[in-house]
């Protein structure tokens, strides 16, 4: 087996710095974060510009950071709008991660530090932005990180929204946040997503609104030296007022921050159609005194206000209610409801005090009542300014015993995605660990759990990339700590069908190898079906994708030979084949070109060899040798099966001999008049001129029998033969032209000329025989006897095939049936009105009546009663 090693490092040169992708050219760095490098490059095989995200492969220890890189890459490129970054192209080079994305040349939508934004601006941005929360909103995805970095500019001056790496999807099984670590830019959290709790799309809305509050004052609405602060302030603080100059807009970012989900807008569209307002209002100068570009100094000036705004006049925007306005009086930092503060802190140490306080020092016992007194007292009796001001000291109070400081490893060790290892600083390890301090602890055994389950994450991943040896281990490890269950046996049996899948794909292309040594390209043991196979099972498989691309080459040979031997039928079905398997095949145009350019030059070649065979059909020389014109116009359609001039030239061919074998006929020479007749039956069979020369033909035959076996007619077959023409012209007075067989005109004719062949009022009672069906078809169709004419038209075709007459019969017949179905309209009776329909479509398929009749049927209903 063949094994293709594929090679991802550093390059050597000019600029070592720089990793090479296959099918990109690197140009140079755009970014780098603490999780991946950004880099400008070209994708080679469209020639456009894209900008490729590749991750640090010294996070790939941590197995968190790598599902957190693949989950981007997979949400992102399920979302298609046009505010949002479009994803082109995922994959693994050796210990490379990398995303090619759509490259916005703009940069993001405000620099670090930079200067407020002009209103317009501002409020576009976030309008376009916010449909793109919509749109994800609808698809069941949040954000989750939503900052200026994200938010990037095309060069039409359009933004998009970039980064979905930490977003996921609301009924989404797999949390990042499963142990109540919170994923996020501090600066631009929702209080919800401050606390660690569930989040739904208005979160993404409240970051936008952080966003829109910078860009108009150039500053973020809360700022504090730590996180946790800032945190906080984001669960307690009041919505910051906008300077006197952007008071008009306060409506709008009160709309998107306020503190409570249900007061927010709900969906984006509910915040763009808000800010459409404010748009259509600044551009019909209704917002005389809203300063849409503020001075420098002014935006320098701007601080975080606590004033009451005034009210202003405002376009009608929707203003979510339930935050009350003198909510925004408070001004000073403050600890918030005690159940809030818990929220927005990691209380497993807390939790962890009160499950082993009896392992804690007495002197802890002393302090621990005080201090939660302390933070009642300072929470509920205006002590709040205080308490924040000497958060660090309240924390310095926190018990430090070994097990919660085991217990704190481990969380630590858990968020980190350290799970498992043998070096004692693995979560599986230190909550184990704990649990042999304290058998009992409920946060060990949680801990456990959690460890478990993110083993299974870890397998899911690993299976998912085919990494097998990881997949095994890690279903093996959550089974050990989650004492199996049913997602751990699905896992396994997953593991399982894909480890027997590599081996049916190794089978398979090994297969595929030895036919396509042998030539055998097509078909269902072929080598291009059996690379198919592993390819529907593994889409990027290497091998099979070259093997496809091997036997393409080889029916591009086998085409070639084709054309050049002038077999153009097997030319076109090896490139149909081509076409159909790889239609990216480089050859193909080439092929394509070579075959229309033989089918002209057979086409000249044809058309010359018709002129000759027209030619020879004008002369006389119909068949009978190899330069006749049957013989010329039946090479042709061997070279082209489809030929219509070609088949024209034969019933032409066939015409002429029919025409002759009459002449023998006239002649008596019935051997001759058979074998023409035959000729033109294989030529050109079923026309009504045949069947017309048949019938002669065997009327001559019967003669010559008879003239052959003639013998003297006695007084008694003479007074016979009187007896049955009476009886013949009684018949035929009575219409029984044809029928019953025996006592019909048509047999006692026949039967008095098998004893007198020569007998001519027989002779002449044959030939009145079509004159006499005529007749009486007239008389049905009078009547309206449609069945009788029937019998009658079908009477002239037997006994006069080449009549004239039998067109205009069969066309009046068919309007003698249309005209009974529109009196069965008239009658409301449609079924009726079908069934004549049909009589008349099988007589005349082309009757221009049929499709009124039709119509009329459709829209008749049946009589009632």
């Amino acid at each position: 087996m063949l094994v293709l090693t594929l090679h991802c490092g550093m390059k050597h040169g000019p600029n070592p710095n720089v990793i090479e992708i296959p099918g990109y050219r690197i140009l140079r760095q755009l970014g780098r974060g603490g999780m991946a490098t950004v880099y400008l490059a070209v994708q080679e095989s469209v020639d456009r510009e894209v900008a490729i995200k590749v991750m640090s492969p010294a996070l790939l220890v941590d197995p968190n950071f790598g599902e957190r890189f693949q989950r981007e890459a997979k949400i992102a490129a399920r979302l298609h709008h046009r505010h949002v970054v479009g994803i082109h192209d995922v994959g693994r080079i050796g210990d490379y991660h990398y995303i090619a994305m759509e490259y916005l040349s703009g940069g993001p939508v405000l620099s670090k530090d930079g200067p407020a934004r002009p209103v317009p601006f501002a409020l576009r941005v976030t309008r376009e932005i916010a449909s793109a929360i919509n749109y994800a909103q609808q698809k069941g995805f949040i954000h989750r990180d939503i900052k200026p970095d994200n938010i990037l500019l095309r060069d039409d001056g359009s933004s998009a929204l970039t980064d979905f790496g930490i977003a996921r999807a609301n009924d989404s099984a797999t949390r990042m946040t499963r142990t109540g670590a919170v994923v996020g830019t501090p600066h631009y959290m929702s209080p919800e997503q401050a606390r660690g709790k569930q989040l739904d799309g208005r979160a993404d809305l409240y970051s936008l609104g952080v966003v829109l509050y910078e860009m108009l004052v150039g500053r973020v609405p809360y700022h504090a030296e730590d996180s946790l602060a800032v945190g906080i302030m984001h669960i307690t603080q009041p919505v910051p007022m906008l300077p006197d100059h952007l008071s008009v807009l306060q409506p709008l970012v009160d709309g998107m921050l306020a503190k409570e989900p249900g007061d927010r807008f709900q969906t984006g569209n509910e915040a763009a159609l808000a800010i459409s307002r404010y748009e259509q209002a600044i551009a019909n100068g209704e917002l005389a005194g809203l300063d849409i570009a503020p001075e420098p100094a002014q935006r320098e000036q701007n601080q975080v206000e606590t004033r009451v705004s005034p009210a202003p006049r405002t376009p009608q925007s929707p203003r979510p209610a339930g935050r009350a306005q003198d909510s925004r009086l408070r001004a000073d930092p403050s600890l918030g409801r005690m159940e809030e503060i818990l929220a927005a802190t990691d209380d497993h140490i807390l939790r962890a005090s009160r499950v082993s306080r009896r392992k804690v020092a007495s002197g802890g016992r002393r302090i621990w009542p005080w201090l939660v007194s302390a933070l009642v007292l300072l929470a509920v009796g205006g002590g709040a300014v205080l308490a924040w001001k000497n958060q660090d000291w309240l924390r310095s109070f926190l018990p430090a015993t070994e097990l919660n400081d085991m217990l704190a490893r481990a969380q630590k060790a858990l968020d980190a995605g350290t799970l498992d290892g043998n070096a004692g600083e693995s979560a599986r390890e230190l909550f184990q660990a704990a649990r042999t301090l304290d058998p009992d602890n409920d946060i060990a055994r949680r801990g456990l759990k959690a460890v478990g389950e993110r083993l299974l994450e870890r397998a899911r991943d690993a299976l998912e990339r085919k990494d097998l040896s990881l997949a095994r281990r890690s279903a093996a490890a959550a089974r050990e700590l989650l004492g199996g269950g049913v997602e751990v046996d699905a896992l396994e049996k997953a593991v399982a069908q894909l480890d027997a899948r590599g081996t049916q794909t190794e089978s398979l292309l090994t297969s595929a190898q030895e036919a396509l040594g042998k030539d055998n390209l097509l078909g269902d043991e072929g080598a291009v079906a059996l690379y198919q196979k592993v390819l529907a099972a593994e889409p990027d498989n290497a091998l099979a994708k070259a093997g496809v691309q091997r036997s393409a080459e080889a029916l591009s040979l086998q085409a070639n030979a084709a054309i050049k031997g002038g077999d153009l039928v097997n030319g076109s079905a090896r490139i149909e084949d081509i076409a159909r398997i790889l239609p990216t095949f480089p050859g193909l145009p080439e092929l394509k070109a070579k075959l229309a350019s033989q089918r002209d030059q057979a086409a000249a070649a044809l058309a010359k060899e018709l002129d000759r065979a027209d030619a020879q059909l004008r002369a006389g020389r119909i068949s009978g040798d190899k330069d006749s014109a049957q013989a010329l116009f039946e090479a042709v359609l061997a070279l082209d099966a489809d030929n219509q001039r070609a088949r024209s030239g034969l019933r032409k061919v066939a015409q002429a001999l029919i025409v002759r074998a009459r002449a023998a006929i006239e002649d008596s020479n019935s051997e001759l008049a058979g074998r023409l007749l035959g000729q033109a039956d294989v030529l050109a069979p079923g026309q009504a001129d045949l069947n017309a020369a048949r019938v002669e033909l065997r009327e001559l035959r019967e003669r010559l029998q008879i003239a052959a076996e003639r013998k003297v007619s006695s007084p008694a077959d003479i007074e016979r033969v009187r007896v049955l023409i009476g009886e013949a012209d009684q018949a035929m007075t009575a219409g029984r032209l044809i029928s019953p067989p025996g006592n019909c005109a048509y047999d006692k004719y026949r039967a008095a000329l098998s004893i007198d062949g020569e007998n001519p009022a027989a002779q002449d009672g044959l030939r009145r025989l079509p004159l006499r069906a005529r007749e009486l078809f007239d008389q049905a169709i009078t009547e309206a006897n449609l069945q009788r004419a029937s019998g009658m038209l079908e009477v002239v075709r037997q006994t006069s095939p080449a009549d004239a007459t039998i067109p205009g019969l069969v066309e009046r017949l068919a309007n003698a049936y249309v005209d009974l179905g529109e009196k069965r309209i008239a009658e409301k009776r449609p079924d009726d009105a079908r069934r004549a329909l049909q009589s008349a479509r099988a007589l005349s398929p082309n009757n221009a009546r049929l499709g009124g009749l039709e119509q009329k049927i459709g829209t008749t209903p049946p009589a009632s009663g």
